[in-house]
């Protein structure tokens, strides 16, 4: 954790899941980051995704809610959509517009992330100022090229035929594998946000933002793909790089801009 970063844990009514403010100051924010952390759904790494968006709210002057959704297989889709949907639901009772908060995750979170707000605009509820999505998994069923092109480059994710178990069963529950809540790549993305999306040419994810990015123009929704070189799965998390902090220097940009 970055030097002078804060966490205080949230209690959310009704909610089963954990949620905590992650800040680099004391002072309030106007910008609210509802972040959704990664980990193929199944795993947890708070102390990892806490100092990444800490460095982010420094930069871009904003706050975060994390919300530890429940994973599976405990609790398979669309538990960790339902609680994602819920956190955004409380912070428009605690009094935030919807033009002051971005939802962002990284890998499966990323996926979440466009899951909740095709989830939110289908719920009729008012839609936030963006989406900011670290290579994200948006294609649960493995069709893109990406994940056999670049099985060996790809150091952090295991190729399908390297997987001593496959996850998909274990976080689906009763959803097809092409269902948008899962596998948000197919779905229908009209009156989205502008959405921001930052993938390394090297991992096995990269045809997922693509796809999605060429979908999207579709439905004439504003979409920026980053793609970075050669640099690991999600490398923004690791502070000693040069390219995590340019990397989130432009998520910053970002931030600023799509809350002024």
């Amino acid at each position: 954790m970055p030097r002078g970063s804060r966490r205080e844990r949230v209690r959310i009514p009704g909610a089963a899941f954990d949620a905590e403010w992650v800040s680099h100051d004391a002072t309030p924010k106007r910008r609210i980051i509802l972040y959704l952390p990664g980990g193929a759904f199944v795993l947890r790494m708070p102390h990892m995704h806490t100092g990444l968006v800490s460095r982010l709210c420094r930069q871009a002057d904003a706050q975060a809610l994390m919300v530890y959704y429940r994973l599976a297989p405990e609790h398979p889709f669309p538990a960790c959509l339902n609680d994602a949907v819920l956190a955004y639901k409380w912070l428009l009772k605690r009094g935030f517009s919807p033009e002051q908060i971005v939802i962002a995750g990284d890998s499966a979170g990323g996926g979440l992330t466009l899951s909740t707000l095709l989830e939110i605009r289908d719920q009729g509820l008012p839609m936030p100022a963006g989406g900011y999505m670290l290579s994200p998994l948006l294609d649960a069923s493995d069709s893109s090229a990406s994940r056999w092109k670049n099985a060996a480059s790809d150091t952090a994710l295991p190729a399908a035929h390297q997987r001593a178990i496959n996850p998909r069963p274990l976080v689906m529950g009763d959803l097809a594998i092409d269902d948008p809540k899962l596998s948000p790549l197919f779905g229908d993305y009209h009156d989205l946000p502008p959405l921001y999306v930052q993938v390394s040419d090297s991992e096995m994810l990269l045809d997922d933002s693509l796809r999605m990015a060429r979908r999207a123009h579709t439905y004439q929704v504003e979409v920026k793909v980053d793609i970075w070189r050669k640099v690991p799965h999600v490398w923004q998390a690791f502070a000693f790089l040069p390219e995590s902090r340019d990397a989130l220097a432009k998520a910053a940009a970002y931030l600023r801009a799509r809350v002024a």
